[in-house]
């Protein structure tokens, strides 16, 4: 028996008119894990729920196991109040079209500097391409220019760098002028 688990929290994080697809509609032994954390910008709060694919084979006793795992192993982070709150919030993200125009903008400003980047479809960072190949060397130099980023080795994508724009525009413009600087003392186009 094989079960695919499809872990979705940047489900409602899409740009350019995508549309999520559903797992369930293409492999019956599925369970979808979420969370909000991501699509109502809830970082920290660890609320999100898992869900069964109604056609899996032994669905009642998987739900069942669910349920006594997070009642004997007590992971449950969020305080009441949070989960009834969050149940009423399930047709609410944040502004999609505020985070495809920072997108918009971050992609644009990179590339046009030389970064090697491709622009996402959805969630709300990037992983451009480091200019060297010491991805965490490239972290720290973007830090001493007061822009925050992770080396890409910690997602799996050494020589690469996570950046994300899901913040306001004061911000962002700010980490584009040391990302830019950057990118000239690496013989990027600046």
């Amino acid at each position: 028996q094989i079960y695919l688990i499809s872990d979705e929290p940047y489900r409602r994080i899409l740009y350019d008119g995508l549309k999520p697809v559903s797992v369930f509609r293409h492999y019956h032994n599925s369970v979808v894990a979420s969370s909000h954390s991501k699509d109502l910008a809830l970082p920290g709060e660890r609320i999100g729920y898992a869900v069964l694919n109604p056609a899996c084979e032994e669905h009642d006793d998987l739900m069942a196991g669910l349920i006594h795992c997070n009642r004997v192993l007590g992971f449950v982070n969020a305080p009441a109040l949070m989960q009834r709150v969050v149940a009423s919030l399930q047709d609410v993200t944040v502004s999609i079209p505020e985070y495809e125009r920072k997108r918009n903008l971050l992609y644009g400003e990179l590339a046009g500097m030389g970064y090697d980047v491709v622009k996402p479809g959805g969630a709300f960072y990037m992983f451009p391409k480091s200019p060297v190949d010491d991805d965490v060397a490239f972290v720290r130099e973007l830090q001493s220019h007061l822009v925050l980023a992770v080396p890409g080795r910690g997602f799996g994508s050494p020589g690469h760098f996570r950046i994300s724009y899901c913040v306001d525009e004061r911000t962002l413009n700010g980490a584009l002028e040391g990302l830019r600087k950057v990118a000239l003392s690496h013989g990027l186009r600046g």
